[in-house]
Protein backbone atom coordinates (compact mmCIF):
# COMPACT_ATOMS: atom_id res chain seq x y z
CA UNK A 1 0.00 0.00 0.00
CA UNK A 2 2.70 2.44 0.78
CA UNK A 3 5.77 3.59 2.64
CA UNK A 4 5.37 6.01 5.54
CA UNK A 5 7.97 7.91 7.56
CA UNK A 6 7.86 9.48 11.03
CA UNK A 7 10.69 11.30 12.80
CA UNK A 8 11.97 11.01 16.40
CA UNK A 9 9.82 7.95 17.11
CA UNK A 10 10.40 4.29 17.92
CA UNK A 11 8.62 3.42 14.70
CA UNK A 12 9.84 5.85 12.07
CA UNK A 13 9.14 3.91 8.92
CA UNK A 14 6.72 1.18 7.91
CA UNK A 15 4.98 -0.42 4.96
CA UNK A 16 1.47 -1.83 4.83
CA UNK A 17 -0.14 -4.64 2.92
CA UNK A 18 -3.59 -6.20 2.92
CA UNK A 19 -3.98 -9.96 2.60
CA UNK A 20 -6.93 -12.30 2.36
CA UNK A 21 -7.31 -14.41 5.49
CA UNK A 22 -6.26 -18.02 4.90
CA UNK A 23 -8.38 -19.01 7.91
CA UNK A 24 -11.56 -17.46 6.50
CA UNK A 25 -11.78 -18.12 2.75
CA UNK A 26 -14.42 -15.98 1.09
CA UNK A 27 -14.48 -13.45 3.92
CA UNK A 28 -15.25 -9.87 2.93
CA UNK A 29 -12.40 -8.49 5.06
CA UNK A 30 -8.62 -8.54 5.05
CA UNK A 31 -5.72 -8.84 7.44
CA UNK A 32 -3.56 -5.74 7.57
CA UNK A 33 0.16 -6.36 7.92
CA UNK A 34 2.22 -3.38 9.05
CA UNK A 35 5.86 -4.21 8.26
CA UNK A 36 8.12 -2.23 10.58
CA UNK A 37 11.60 -1.09 9.63
CA UNK A 38 12.54 -1.01 13.34
CA UNK A 39 12.58 -3.76 15.96
CA UNK A 40 9.94 -3.04 18.62
CA UNK A 41 10.76 -6.02 20.87
CA UNK A 42 11.83 -3.72 23.71
CA UNK A 43 8.46 -1.95 23.58
CA UNK A 44 6.33 -5.10 23.94
CA UNK A 45 6.42 -5.28 27.78
CA UNK A 46 5.43 -1.60 27.94
CA UNK A 47 2.59 -2.14 25.48
CA UNK A 48 1.50 -5.17 27.53
CA UNK A 49 1.28 -2.96 30.59
CA UNK A 50 -0.22 0.16 29.00
CA UNK A 51 -2.77 -1.18 26.52
CA UNK A 52 -6.33 -1.76 27.68
CA UNK A 53 -6.76 -5.35 28.72
CA UNK A 54 -7.06 -8.06 27.62
CA UNK A 55 -3.61 -8.63 26.25
CA UNK A 56 -1.67 -11.87 26.03
CA UNK A 57 2.10 -11.43 26.07
CA UNK A 58 4.56 -14.22 25.36
CA UNK A 59 7.93 -12.73 26.19
CA UNK A 60 10.05 -15.70 25.05
CA UNK A 61 8.29 -15.70 21.67
CA UNK A 62 8.31 -11.88 21.40
CA UNK A 63 4.61 -11.63 20.58
CA UNK A 64 1.81 -9.58 22.13
CA UNK A 65 -1.82 -10.29 21.29
CA UNK A 66 -4.45 -7.64 21.98
CA UNK A 67 -8.18 -7.31 21.36
CA UNK A 68 -9.64 -3.83 21.16
CA UNK A 69 -13.27 -3.51 20.20
CA UNK A 70 -13.81 -5.71 17.18
CA UNK A 71 -10.14 -5.61 16.14
CA UNK A 72 -7.46 -8.17 16.93
CA UNK A 73 -3.81 -7.12 16.99
CA UNK A 74 -0.66 -9.24 16.94
CA UNK A 75 2.55 -7.33 17.70
CA UNK A 76 5.86 -8.94 16.73
CA UNK A 77 9.39 -7.56 16.66
CA UNK A 78 9.10 -6.27 13.09
CA UNK A 79 5.39 -6.48 12.29
CA UNK A 80 1.92 -5.64 13.54
CA UNK A 81 -1.00 -7.63 12.14
CA UNK A 82 -4.53 -6.27 12.48
CA UNK A 83 -7.83 -7.93 11.57
CA UNK A 84 -10.34 -7.34 10.25
CA UNK A 85 -9.69 -4.47 7.85
CA UNK A 86 -12.36 -3.74 5.27
CA UNK A 87 -10.39 -1.80 2.65
CA UNK A 88 -7.35 0.41 1.91
CA UNK A 89 -8.89 3.45 3.61
CA UNK A 90 -9.49 1.59 6.86
CA UNK A 91 -6.01 0.03 6.58
CA UNK A 92 -4.43 3.51 6.39
CA UNK A 93 -6.46 4.65 9.39
CA UNK A 94 -5.67 1.53 11.45
CA UNK A 95 -1.95 1.56 10.66
CA UNK A 96 -1.61 5.26 11.46
CA UNK A 97 -3.53 4.88 14.70
CA UNK A 98 -1.62 1.85 16.01
CA UNK A 99 1.78 3.34 15.09
CA UNK A 100 0.81 6.50 16.96
CA UNK A 101 -0.28 4.40 19.97
CA UNK A 102 2.98 2.42 20.02
CA UNK A 103 5.07 5.58 19.69
CA UNK A 104 3.11 7.38 22.42
CA UNK A 105 3.50 4.46 24.84
CA UNK A 106 7.21 4.23 24.01
CA UNK A 107 7.63 7.96 24.71
CA UNK A 108 6.09 7.39 28.16
CA UNK A 109 8.08 4.23 28.94
CA UNK A 110 9.83 5.89 31.90
CA UNK A 111 6.40 6.34 33.52
CA UNK A 112 5.24 2.76 32.82
CA UNK A 113 6.18 -0.39 34.71
CA UNK A 114 6.76 -3.02 32.01
CA UNK A 115 4.80 -6.25 32.36
CA UNK A 116 6.32 -9.55 31.27
CA UNK A 117 3.26 -11.55 32.34
CA UNK A 118 1.04 -13.30 29.86
CA UNK A 119 -2.59 -14.15 30.29
CA UNK A 120 -3.35 -17.22 32.35
CA UNK A 121 -4.44 -20.06 30.05
CA UNK A 122 -8.17 -20.64 29.85
CA UNK A 123 -9.39 -23.15 32.43
CA UNK A 124 -10.38 -26.67 31.45
CA UNK A 125 -14.14 -27.07 30.83
CA UNK A 126 -14.24 -30.15 33.08
CA UNK A 127 -12.63 -28.22 35.95
CA UNK A 128 -15.38 -25.60 35.65
CA UNK A 129 -18.07 -28.28 35.29
CA UNK A 130 -16.97 -29.86 38.60
CA UNK A 131 -17.85 -26.58 40.34
CA UNK A 132 -21.40 -26.59 38.94
CA UNK A 133 -24.31 -28.44 40.56
CA UNK A 134 -24.61 -30.97 37.71
CA UNK A 135 -28.41 -30.86 37.90
CA UNK A 136 -29.00 -29.32 34.46
CA UNK A 137 -31.61 -27.04 36.09
CA UNK A 138 -31.37 -24.49 33.23
CA UNK A 139 -31.53 -21.53 35.68
CA UNK A 140 -28.44 -20.17 33.90
CA UNK A 141 -30.24 -20.17 30.56
CA UNK A 142 -28.24 -23.08 29.12
CA UNK A 143 -29.60 -26.60 28.49
CA UNK A 144 -26.92 -28.37 30.54
CA UNK A 145 -24.26 -27.64 33.12
CA UNK A 146 -21.65 -28.84 30.61
CA UNK A 147 -22.87 -26.31 28.02
CA UNK A 148 -22.73 -23.57 30.66
CA UNK A 149 -19.20 -24.66 31.65
CA UNK A 150 -18.09 -24.38 28.02
CA UNK A 151 -19.42 -20.81 27.85
CA UNK A 152 -17.85 -19.88 31.20
CA UNK A 153 -14.47 -21.00 29.90
CA UNK A 154 -14.20 -17.87 27.77
CA UNK A 155 -16.83 -15.57 29.30
CA UNK A 156 -16.22 -15.45 33.05
CA UNK A 157 -18.73 -12.63 33.49
CA UNK A 158 -21.61 -15.08 33.06
CA UNK A 159 -20.66 -16.91 36.28
CA UNK A 160 -23.37 -15.05 38.18
CA UNK A 161 -26.03 -16.81 36.08
CA UNK A 162 -25.65 -19.96 38.20
CA UNK A 163 -27.03 -19.35 41.70
CA UNK A 164 -25.20 -22.41 43.07
CA UNK A 165 -21.73 -21.55 41.73
CA UNK A 166 -19.38 -20.36 44.46
CA UNK A 167 -17.67 -17.18 43.25
CA UNK A 168 -14.68 -17.95 45.48
CA UNK A 169 -14.18 -21.46 44.01
CA UNK A 170 -14.73 -20.22 40.47
CA UNK A 171 -12.10 -17.49 40.83
CA UNK A 172 -9.53 -20.08 41.94
CA UNK A 173 -10.04 -21.98 38.68
CA UNK A 174 -10.72 -19.17 36.22
CA UNK A 175 -8.83 -16.07 37.23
Amino acid sequence: MGDNKMSEELIRSFETRLAVSDCHPGADWYILFVKLHEDISEALPYLNSALEQPTDYRHSERILLWNSGKKKYAFRADEIAIAPASDNDEARELSGSIIKTVNNIWKRKDEITPSFEGRKPLPNVLDIYKLLPGSNCKKCGFPTCMAFAAVLRSDFMKSSLCPQLSEHDFKKVAV
